[in-house]
């Protein structure tokens, strides 16, 4: 009886957590269509800092320079590329009289390459608005003009959407829509939106902020040190009082983060624990949560199906009812996912190698930081301090 008590209790606390966090990502408000023109006066400086990207630079470019917005400028900045990313945009500067062509500089000591070559970007940008995107990306044609309608719209001084995510590969499919809803889950969009409240979150593929905001909180001089740099950025500009929004920008910017199970290691272990600020509580809350719901309802759907005796034939049925019960709500809410991404829905019964992954690129990221071996991207190291 106390074993049913206890199933019963966490199948209760199991039920309410995914109810929760599905409900926290059908919040987020997707941003609309411009396709009419308004005041386009203020110039947006458009900002890509590029390394080793000759795979997504023209597709990036091409896609940035055919925007429907009257007034704007975009800036690449090669960050000391090894591949043809120089050439390639060298190219591309040719064909396209907007586009500024950066060469950047050797990181200094103390700064993070991405954070150096923004900084750098920005320091020769003319916008009102700076726009901070990744090379990975690809913008619809009112992308930028929808986007500061947007920002207009409610007094935004910072604006990040989360782009379509384009998943392929069998490992991208499992691995990444579970990490993208926990990230929404750790960071609700209605409480990164409300002033009052000090959470802070952005994503750092898509960053409109007002020039004289990112100059006044100091710009990525700093965070030069900051590797999770979109989120650092959030919190500062939230925290000198600024009007921080996020929104879901599907339907006008895609990105492919990663395309094989190693990048999606590397690029995640480099993320999730400075994510959290090296809250080592919240890291053993979320490894605990995922657990029970990646392990817990096998488990005893399985040992109830198994031990079944005649003394406490009641007892298992009502446990097999409830594993059963949580592992389809698992298999459920891995389905909404399916259908956010557009990929197939035999993937929600993936879900325990999903939450296996996850924890896995969890435990890494944090054990990376905390015995000093670094974390590792684009071909370059970085120790963290691990007590500040």
């Amino acid at each position: 009886m106390i074993e049913l008590l206890l199933v019963t209790a966490l199948t209760i606390f199991l039920t309410l957590f995914l109810f929760k966090s599905v409900n926290g990502i059908k919040k987020i408000e997707e941003i609309e269509i411009v396709a009419s023109e308004f005041d386009e006066t203020d110039l947006i400086s458009v900002i890509v800092p590029m390394r080793n990207e000759e795979k997504n630079v023209e597709r990036c470019i091409d896609s940035l320079m055919n925007q429907g917005y009257s007034s704007y400028e975009v800036i690449a900045v090669d960050d000391m590329s090894t591949d043809n990313t120089p050439s390639i945009l060298n190219d591309l500067s040719n064909r396209y009289p907007n586009l500024r062509a950066l060469r950047g500089s050797p990181m200094p000591k103390g700064w993070v390459g991405k954070t150096h070559a923004l900084s750098q970007g920005a320091r020769i940008a003319k916008g009102k608005w700076i726009l901070f995107i990744d090379a990975d990306t690809y913008s619809a044609p009112y992308t930028l003009r929808s986007a500061l309608f947007y920002a207009r719209r409610y007094k935004a001084d910072m604006l990040s959407l989360f782009p379509f995510q384009e998943l392929s590969t069998f490992w991208e499919r499992v691995t990444q829509p579970i990490i993208f809803a926990s990230i929404f889950r750790a960071f609700p969009n209605d409480r990164v939106n409300d002033p009052d409240l000090e959470e802070a979150f952005a994503i750092g593929q898509f960053i409109l902020i007002r020039r004289d905001v990112y100059e006044a909180v100091g710009g990525h001089e700093s965070i030069r040190d900051k590797i999770v740099e979109d989120v650092a950025l959030a919190k500062l500009v939230k925290g000198s009082g600024y009007l921080l929004r996020v929104a879901g920008g599907m339907c006008l910017i895609k990105t492919r983060m990663y395309e094989s199970l190693h990048e999606i290691w590397e690029g995640w272990t480099k993320n999730l624990f400075l994510g959290i600020e090296k809250n080592w509580m919240l890291l053993i809350r979320s490894l605990f949560i995922l657990s029970l719901l990646g392990y817990l309802p096998i488990f005893l759907f399985l040992k109830s199906g198994i031990v079944f005796s005649s003394t406490e034939g009641l007892v298992h049925l009502v446990i097999l009812l409830e594993s059963s019960w949580l592992m389809f709500l698992n298999v459920y809410i891995a389905w909404e996912n399916t259908r956010t991404y557009d990929i197939p829905a035999y993937y929600a019964i993936f879900y325990p190698l999903s939450i296996t992954i996850f924890i896995g690129i969890m435990l890494t990221s944090a054990y990376k930081v905390m015995s000093g071996k670094g974390v590792r991207w684009k071909e370059r190291s970085y120790v963290v301090k691990t007590f500040i």
